[in-house]
C-alpha cells in the first residue's frame, strides 16, 4: 500500500530502514523529492516498501548517479525506465518529449541534481555539512553499479505515470 509522503512519513520511512541507517541521513532525500517533483512536475509522490540491499544494482534504463562527501560519504542513486524519464522531462519541460535525447536527459539529471541539493541542505541542518559530486546520467538496462562496503536503503516512489527508485547508500564520517 502506498502512502502521500508528510515529513512523519519521511521519518517512518527511515526508521523502517534498519537500526543502521539513521533518520537525519535517510528523511532528507525521501521529502525533497516529494517536494521536488510537486513543484516542479505536478505530481504526488507516494512511498513503497523500502528494502535494503547489499549487492550491486542493477540499473534500470535510465540512472543518475550523485556523490556525497563531507559530514556523510557515498552515493544516492535514482533509477527509472525511459517511459518514466520521458514524463518526468516532459513535465518539466512543459512539452512532450518525443525523444530521449540531450534535452529531456538533462532535464533527469536536473531532477535529480534538485533533489539532492535540497536533501544536502536538510543534511547541513542535521549536523552533516555536505557537497555533492555534479549528476552522471547513465544510459542502459543492466549495468551494475556496486557501492562496496555501504548497504543501499531502496526507497520506491510511485507517481501517476511510473515508478521511480532512490537507493541510499551514504554513512556518516
Amino acid at each position: 500500500m502506498h502512502a502521500r509522503i508528510t515529513v512523519a512519513e519521511a521519518a517512518q520511512a527511515a526508521a523502517e530502514a534498519g537500526d543502521k541507517a539513521r533518520i537525519e541521513l535517510v528523511a532528507p532525500f525521501v521529502e525533497a523529492a516529494a517536494r521536488v517533483i510537486q513543484q516542479e512536475c505536478g505530481e504526488k509522490v507516494t512511498r513503497g516498501q523500502l528494502h535494503r540491499v547489499r549487492s550491486p544494482q542493477t540499473t534500470n534504463d535510465v540512472s543518475v548517479l550523485i556523490a556525497i562527501t563531507g559530514g556523510v560519504a557515498g552515493l544516492v542513486i535514482y533509477s527509472m525506465t525511459e517511459a518514466t524519464a520521458m514524463q518526468f522531462a516532459s513535465r518539466m519541460i512543459g512539452e512532450q518529449v518525443q525523444q530521449f535525447d540531450s534535452l529531456p536527459q538533462s532535464a533527469i539529471a536536473e531532477l535529480a541534481n534538485m533533489i539532492t541539493g535540497q536533501a544536502s541542505i536538510a543534511l547541513e541542518r542535521n549536523g552533516f555539512p555536505s557537497d555533492m559530486s555534479p549528476p552522471v546520467l547513465l544510459l542502459g538496462k543492466g549495468s551494475s553499479i556496486a557501492t562496496l562496503n555501504l548497504t543501499r536503503l531502496v526507497v520506491p516512489l510511485v507517481v501517476s505515470f511510473g515508478e521511480f527508485t532512490i537507493d541510499i547508500a551514504i554513512k556518516e564520517v
